[in-house]
């Protein structure tokens, strides 16, 4: 039949809509299979990030900030490179690597002023009753650690001339002072001119040398520097100390610092108790020895009794910061 379709056409064209349905229905089928199994991965994917989440409930909440300590670097003794005894003993005092400690070692002086207006760190090594007398505390609430030992400051003369028994010895004399110490304080009535030093093996130097007649200087750090420069120790009358203080940490008084210090005074205990740390002090010179009294200005001597504290005379000795 002219343009018209014969019974063969007819039944070839039905033969490719079926075929072409039914593959029609394979890809749906291949289409709802995939995506099942995608639904399948995301929900088992919320479920185990459920699962962590359920097994840490302590993400969420801020991690404490660690305790801030100002070293006072002031030389060979306490080295702004980590060396010298009392960076020693730090590091036997505070485990080392814990991220409960940010040890921060710089210059005395600017230690001393981070530590005042920061109103949250600790210093060390210090002493609280030196920064009251001395009047750095401003009238703020300050904290320490127990005692890890007792420390004086002495005035010292050229090795083999008489020191100064007394204040009155230092009328017209040049006395070489830390910079920025207590003892700036306490001798400007002296009638001495004092020059203030930046540095302990400095001071030293200045007196072995004949450019000052006197210095202050802290037992038992004194003869650790003139250890070190080898030469002859210089004189110190033993019963004329101007300053007696336990070396502690000291710190702002805030809840996580009295928690702080609760933790270094058990650390302390422990150390007291540990053969290996007095051995430490011993070959440093610290040993328990009676309180002998200090003259003077020592109005901020601990009370009599036995103490951790430098050994006359002298085997080589730790030192103390205490400015």
């Amino acid at each position: 039949m002219p343009g018209g379709m014969d019974s063969r056409d007819r039944c070839h064209g039905a033969e490719t809509w079926i075929s072409n349905q039914a593959l029609g229905e394979r890809v749906l089928r291949k289409f709802f299979v995939v995506a099942s199994g995608i639904v399948s991965i995301a929900f088992l994917l919320l479920a185990a990030t459920s699962v962590q989440a359920n097994d840490n409930p302590f993400d969420n909440l801020e991690t404490p900030e660690p305790a801030v300590v100002f070293g006072t670097v002031w030389g060979q003794t306490l080295a702004q490179d980590g060396t010298g005894f009392y960076n020693d003993v730090f590091r036997d005092l505070v485990s080392a690597g814990d991220g409960a400690v940010d040890y921060k070692l710089m210059p005395y002086r600017r230690a001393r002023s981070q530590f005042l207006v920061g109103q949250t760190a600790c210093l060390y090594p210090s002493a609280r009753s030196v920064l009251t007398t001395g009047g750095h505390d401003s009238g703020q609430k300050l904290i320490e650690t127990n005692a890890l030992f007792t420390a004086a400051e002495h005035l010292f003369a050229p090795a083999g001339t008489a020191p100064p028994a007394s204040l009155a010895d230092l009328k017209g004399k040049t006395v070489a002072v830390p910079t920025g110490s207590i003892m700036t304080r306490l001798l400007k009535d002296a009638g001495a001119r004092l020059i203030s030093v930046h540095d302990e093996t400095a001071k030293a130097q200045m007196l072995i040398t004949g450019r000052v007649d006197m210095m202050s200087g802290m037992l038992p750090n004194e003869h650790l520097i003139f250890k070190s420069l080898d030469t002859r120790m210089a004189s110190y009358d033993r019963d004329f100390s101007l300053i007696e203080a336990g070396v502690a940490i000291v710190c702002h008084d805030t809840s996580a610092n009295r928690a702080f210090i609760a933790q270094l005074n058990e650390r302390i205990d422990m150390l007291q108790a540990d053969a290996a740390f007095q051995d430490l002090l011993a070959s440093a010179g610290l040993k328990q020895a009676p309180y002998a009294g200090a003259a003077d200005l020592n109005n901020i001597a601990p009370a009599a009794g036995a103490k951790l504290r430098f050994a006359h005379p002298g085997r080589r000795v730790p030192f103390s910061n205490i400015r």
